[in-house]
């Protein structure tokens, strides 16, 4: 979806000024279009849900925890056969991890018997619902990113 109406905002603060200039003009009860109304709720809704404005509304806190998720990954690069991917807040490794595991435990990865895999969260970030889960019904949840470690480290974008 192209953000026609938000693409100059670069903060959440500016989004949402522009939003409520753009509800002023063209909400439906001040003489607006109902479709270009709904085209914007739409547009608006769909840039709040990008990672950079989601990062922003994070707490301290949290924010710190994810900006250790590069130097965790940076412990795995020497580590062979893995795949790492990325599933909502969460790491997940799947592959040859049998032969890493004592390397795993002390980077502060558990295992998953059920999805035979291992995984890295905030301490916050505990799992309270007790249902078991697919690995695909998480992956389509929260949305997937395989992660490359052809390079020597790896560096995280905001």
């Amino acid at each position: 979806m192209k953000t026609q109406y938000f693409q100059n905002c670069h903060s959440l603060q500016e989004v949402k000024r522009r939003y409520k200039e753009l509800a002023l003009k063209h909400h439906p009860d001040r003489g607006g279009d109902t479709a270009t109304m709904q085209d914007i709720n739409a547009q608006y809704e769909a840039i709040l849900k990008n990672p950079v404005f989601a990062f922003s509304q994070q707490s301290e806190e949290d924010q710190q925890e994810f900006l250790k998720y590069p130097e965790i990954i940076n412990n795995l690069v020497g580590l062979h056969g893995l795949v790492i991917e990325l599933i909502g807040n969460w790491i997940w490794l799947s592959g040859n991890t049998y032969p890493h595991r004592a390397h795993l435990k002390d980077v502060g990865f558990y295992f998953a018997p059920k999805k035979l895999m291992w995984y890295y969260r905030p301490p916050e970030y505990k799992s309270s619902n007790k249902s078991p889960k697919s690995i695909e019904a998480i992956r389509n949840k929260y949305g997937s990113n395989k992660i490359n470690l052809k390079k020597d480290s790896f560096e995280l974008k905001i």
